[in-house]
């Protein structure tokens, strides 16, 4: 065979594989894989919640922009965490395959305006995320997957526990000024708006910024 029926030869072989099953290593399993599509769906239906509820927020009946302003917070966080592992999942041999986004059916109150149940709903959302961040790691470690694992790990775990901890604070919060309808909640919804959209106390539920108290005084 010539140096150029060689190169042929090579040429032909690789041409014809299907390069993404090179690219993929043995522990990335179809199950693993569709596991990780199901994570994305979930990131956009959240996306499609947290806009709803921002919208709901601005209306003029509603106008709490505070609020408005940590939903849609909220929302652009999924949407860049769909966008992120939907890139992880090709860079791993995987592909996209979208499926339909269930619209939510949920309504922030108006009459009156009553913000413990989406506060609880949003929390609930946000934990579900966490659950199936969960689940999809433990998933990953059974298949011996130490990328995918490292990756939920170091993206997204340490981020979604400390969001659960600051909407269940908020939860708490819009409970107690709600016992008197009004003032509390305006006051609430200013103190978001100073700190557009973020919630005052979320830096203190971040395990790597406690402070030592142990030094002497």
């Amino acid at each position: 065979m010539t140096t150029a029926e060689g190169a042929k030869k090579i040429i032909a072989e690789v041409s014809n594989h299907d390069l993404d099953q090179l690219v993929r290593t043995g522990s990335f399993t179809v199950q693993v894989e569709e596991s990780v599509r199901g994570h994305i769906h979930q990131e956009l239906t959240s996306w499609l919640f947290f806009r709803k509820l921002a919208a709901d927020c601005t209306r003029s009946n509603i106008s709490l922009h505070g609020f408005a302003r940590l939903w849609e917070r909220s929302a652009a966080e999924c949407l860049a965490d769909f966008k992120w592992l939907e890139k992880y999942l090709v860079s791993r041999g995987g592909r996209s395959k979208p499926t339909a986004v269930e619209a939510t059916t949920f309504e922030w109150p108006d009459n009156p305006i009553e913000p413990v149940g989406p506060c609880k709903e949003a929390l609930l959302v946000e934990k579900n995320l966490l659950e199936d961040l969960q689940r999809l790691c433990s998933l990953a470690d059974k298949a011996g997957d130490i990328a995918l694992t490292d990756a939920i790990q170091s993206r997204f775990i340490r981020k979604e526990t400390r969001h659960v901890k600051s909407l269940a604070d908020l939860l708490r919060q819009v409970v107690r000024v709600s016992k008197q309808p009004g003032v509390g909640l305006y006051h609430l919804d200013r103190e978001l708006r100073e700190s557009d959209g973020i919630i005052p106390w979320d830096r203190a539920n971040d395990s790597c910024e406690q402070h030592d108290d142990t030094e002497e005084v």
